[in-house]
């Protein structure tokens, strides 16, 4: 009966398996003291101004309908973007950004081209919108491979999903490789650039792409709060595009997809450098942590633009990461993602990276 009632598309995904929360270790396996490094969430927690922002917002307004434009909030990311207003697009998370991307703009049929290793977010709602997933292989360093992208667009091309820097490689495509992306694909095919890791890149030759907005309208850039800023809990992300394209956007999303105390959060961190030069700071130095170990164990890794590792283990990625739960360290192995002998470990204060790297190697000594 129920089959009869539900789209074919919806029937024929693939199940979402996200991290082990906390909670549910706890539970399964009676600990008391659990570690969560999957899900590259800010080891710092958030902004002591966005919180101030957040417990006022929560004490006064929650009986108040959120504001559903977000105006206070987009003015200031125009501002900060230097674009106008009507090219801001905010919604529930990055996810939710995504969501009505696809609401949007994909037809039954309708293909959508991003890495066969990225977000699963990408190839989520290309399915929910029964569209046709085109995966393309990475490069041997374990980039996205956007020259193959160009080459793999044909007339039925929707879009392109390109993850930069890419999660979960952590590596990232150069300015001259994302160029080059953009003159060759046509006008009337989306290019998405996911720039969720943004602000933890240190390399010079990454893209900025808000300077291609002018030449490109068929560009699309997604910002999230969710990493630097310390709000994956409140779920706030926005993409950055064409008045057209935002536009014809807005006719798709839910009338208050955005919490007040997200909103007020999401304004107050804006103002916060200091806690972002922190969180970068310290996220750099947690990444040599991980190096040092990794090159200790002999274990190929790469050199992360993120606030992640990709490490190989040589062995099951998922055996290593059942051992690690016993001693309270959660970490995501990439088996779901055709990478069976590969995991992502989320970096964290400098202490918990060391009880992360103990656990590690007593792990992968079994």
């Amino acid at each position: 009966m129920i089959k009869d009632l539900t789209r074919p598309c919806i029937l024929n995904r693939k199940d979402y398996i996200p991290g082990k929360p906390v909670e549910e270790v706890k539970r399964e396996l009676g600990l008391t003291d659990v570690l969560k490094m999957a899900s590259n969430e800010n080891p710092f927690g958030v902004s002591p101004l966005a919180l101030e922002a957040m417990i006022f917002e929560l004490q006064n307004n929650s009986s108040l309908y959120p504001e559903s434009l977000c105006m206070e909030l987009v003015e200031k990311l125009a501002d900060n973007h230097s674009v106008d207003p009507t090219q801001i697009f905010i919604d529930n998370g990055l996810d939710g950004v995504i969501t009505m991307i696809g609401l949007t703009f994909i037809n039954p049929q309708d293909e959508v081209i991003f890495g066969d290793l990225t977000f699963p977010a990408y190839e989520n709602i290309t399915t929910k919108m029964d569209g046709i997933s085109v995966t393309v292989p990475m490069t041997g360093n374990n980039c996205l491979d956007l020259d193959a992208f160009a080459r793999a667009v044909t007339p039925r091309t929707k879009m392109i999903f390109v993850c930069n820097p890419n999660n979960p490689s952590g590596t990232m495509n150069t300015q001259e490789e994302v160029e080059r992306l953009l003159a060759s694909v046509p006008s009337n095919v989306l290019v998405i650039l996911d720039e969720a890791y943004y602000d933890f890149v240190d390399q010079p030759d990454f893209p900025q792409s808000l300077s291609y907005m002018r030449d490109y309208p068929n560009l699309m850039i997604l910002r999230t709060f969710s990493k630097v800023m310390g709000l994956a809990g409140l779920r706030i992300g926005y993409a950055i595009a064409s008045s057209e394209i935002i536009k014809v956007m807005l006719k798709a999303r839910e009338p208050f997809p955005v919490n007040r105390i997200a909103q007020a959060g999401a304004l107050a961190s804006l103002d916060d450098k200091e806690f972002v030069a922190k969180t970068v700071t310290l996220n750099a130095a947690g990444r040599e942590q991980y190096y040092k170990a990794f090159n200790e164990m002999n274990l190929r890794y790469y050199e992360s633009q993120t606030n992640f590792v990709y490490v190989e283990l040589g062995k099951s990625a998922n055996n290593v990461f059942e051992a690690m739960l016993r001693d309270g360290v959660i970490v995501r192995p990439l088996t779901s993602q055709g990478r069976p002998f590969a995991m992502r470990i989320s970096i964290g204060t400098p202490e918990q990276n060391e009880r992360t790297i103990a656990v590690f190697k007593k792990a992968m000594c079994r």
